[in-house]
């Protein structure tokens, strides 16, 4: 177990960190997920919960193979040249989504070896996380929403 959450750790490290050089990311999501993938993968023998991550950390591999070449965490003057529903903004919208649905499944699969092996404090710890990144999903959500109200004018 402990080489499989090795993996997960280490793939969600490359999928956060962004090093561009050039024009590619030298820390590519694809081989992030690949790593989340691999790492679930050695947990679903003892773990069926694990298949619906397992799945949808695979379809990741594929789904973000773009985002090996454009810069997710553009700064701001990079930012105000988007348009709000423009192909790339749409696509990282939907990678945000498929993401946030992988790390509740994630969280079902840790919930499911905290119970396994009895562990009160680590589970109130899951718990916490859990709902404090609801929250944050909540708040991004709201954010989202009240900024279609906002008009550019040149």
């Amino acid at each position: 177990m402990n080489q499989a959450f090795n993996r997960i750790f280490w793939g969600y490290l490359f999928v956060l960190i962004e090093i561009h050089i050039i024009v590619i990311d030298i820390l590519a999501d694809p081989v992030g997920y690949y790593l989340i993938f691999s790492g679930i993968t050695m947990l679903l023998k003892n773990f069926p919960i694990a298949h619906k991550a397992r799945k949808l950390s695979f379809a990741l591999i594929f789904i973000s193979i773009p985002s090996v070449f454009i810069q997710q965490n553009a700064g701001i003057n990079q930012l105000e040249q988007l348009s709000f529903l423009s192909g790339w903004s749409l696509y990282m919208i939907v990678l945000d989504l498929v993401k946030l649905i992988l790390v509740f499944y994630i969280f079902q699969l840790i919930m499911t070896i905290v119970h396994k092996h009895a562990d009160d404090g680590l589970l109130w710890i899951v718990l916490i996380t859990i709902i404090i990144s609801f929250i944050m999903e909540i708040v991004f959500l709201i954010l989202l929403w009240s900024l279609r109200k906002v008009h550019h004018e040149s």
